[in-house]
């Protein structure tokens, strides 16, 4: 199988009034499809063997380097996370905006900035109070519609 074998599919103009074979057409892209994946798993195998190639041709040294660079740059990425929270929970505390909404911000500096857009933001008004028919004075509870029309609905026809 040739590795630089490439095949184009152009469009071809089909006359006016004529059908389009749309089985046709999905089963050669099935197997282009399939073609394509096969190059796809053998240029996979060829990379694991090569990467297992290189891996025999490292010195111990260069490998212990090569861990310790994955290992210094995992510790970077944790340590700029843990100043990320330290810093949004500053900011939150200072502008009191909650550190949850601050976290997106890339620095401190985003933080700030968008405490302060954040403050100056309309806070919603407080819930109404409840109106004065569904306060219950007296310890007793408020009876509801059903009971409250049986109740009208017997004194209107006692009378």
């Amino acid at each position: 199988m040739a590795e630089n074998d490439v095949t184009t599919t152009e469009p071809t103009e089909e006359p006016q009034g004529a059908e389009t074979d749309w089985e046709a057409k999905y089963k050669e892209a099935v197997a282009q499809s399939r073609k394509w994946e096969e190059r796809a798993k053998a240029n996979k195998t060829k990379a694991d063997k090569w990467d297992a190639y290189e891996q025999e041709g490292m010195s111990e040294a260069e490998k212990v380097a090569k861990r310790a660079e994955a290992a210094e740059a995992e510790l970077a990425q944790l340590k700029a996370d843990a100043q990320r929270r330290t810093d949004a929970a500053e900011v939150s505390k200072a502008m009191g905006v909650p550190a949850a909404l601050l976290l997106h911000c890339a620095d401190r500096a985003d933080m700030e900035a968008f405490a302060e857009e954040y403050a100056g933001i309309e806070k919603p008004p407080a819930a109404p109070p409840a109106p004065q028919s569904r306060i219950v004075r007296g310890g007793g509870s408020k009876p509801s519609t059903a009971d409250q029309f049986a109740e009208m609905a017997e004194h209107f026809f006692r009378h």
